[in-house]
């Protein structure tokens, strides 16, 4: 069995509320790394977090469960936790060990009162968290009312790193403000095209852009300075401002995703990943 030092494990703890897709996540980042050849569901009641009679009776987690997978030489757990706020206590514990929490928002919704109650704890440990908009594949997904929710219950540390192009049952496409690249996920799988951001688009990517830029210059002098000398800042110095602000939990990024859909969480775990991975 391959061995790792401390520095090369890392857990990244799935929390927000119930139905918000953390076990799908989890089952669908398991399958993209290559751990599984075929892809369970909480309905057909064959997940590999859920696994417990009980979970599979109410189609709810009640249990945190702990998984892995490799990346990049990283050992990753991944620790699906309840949504209910019954089962804090498996939460609470979870949260404890994280490197990282990834908050899922149901886009249905926005920030719930569960979402609410965890984030509590997420807070007071002072935890690195990545926030992520889930379900963006349904026809009543509402992701302006889901980000306007975030904004409104964690203020300016949330800062969007991509948003869709075309949610609802087509979505297949975001805007990434940190490469400015459009990405066009195909329907079958595989990696996504790499598009130029559309005319119609690129008022708003840009403004969104500047917004990210000031963001993590704000949290590094020597970044700060180079923000001013420059007007900008290149892919790296953005990811290392936006790492030092996630550290100090004054940063709070957000990504948008499909849990259910390949194509759509690949690029989002990959993302997410790199924050925990840097230097």
């Amino acid at each position: 069995m391959k061995t790792y030092d401390e520095k090369h494990i890392k857990n990244v703890v799935l929390i927000g509320g119930a139905k918000s897709g953390k076990t799908t996540l989890a089952e669908t980042m398991l399958f993209e790394a290559g751990i599984l050849n075929r892809r369970g569901s909480v309905e057909d009641k064959n997940t590999v977090s859920d696994y417990h009679d009980i979970e599979h009776d109410r189609q709810n987690s009640v249990y945190a469960t702990s998984m892995h997978t490799e990346w990049r030489g990283y050992k990753i757990n991944i620790i699906d936790t309840p949504g209910l706020d019954d089962f804090m206590g498996e939460i609470v514990s979870s949260m404890k060990v994280a490197d990282t929490c990834v908050l899922l928002i149901n886009a249905q919704q926005g920030v719930e009162v569960s979402t609410e109650l965890i984030w509590n704890y997420a807070d007071q440990f002072r935890k690195p968290v990545i926030l992520a908009i889930n379900q963006l594949d349904h026809p009543k997904a509402n992701f302006e009312m889901a980000l306007d929710s975030i904004k409104k219950s964690f203020g300016a540390p949330a800062i969007l790193m991509q948003y869709p192009v075309n949610q609802g049952e087509g979505f297949d496409s975001i805007i990434d403000l940190l490469k400015m690249t459009m990405y066009k996920f195909p329907k079958e799988g595989g990696k996504p095209e790499k598009l130029p951001i559309p005319k119609e688009e690129m008022e708003n990517a840009t403004a969104l852009h500047n917004e990210l830029v000031e963001k993590a210059a704000e949290n590094d002098e020597e970044l700060m300075e180079l923000y001013f000398e420059k007007g900008s800042l290149d892919e790296d110095e953005l990811r290392k401002g936006l790492k030092i602000g996630m550290v100090k939990h004054e940063v709070f990024p957000v990504f948008c995703l499909s849990a259910k859909t390949i194509w759509a969480v690949a690029g989002s775990w990959a993302l997410s990943t790199m924050w925990l991975l840097q230097p």
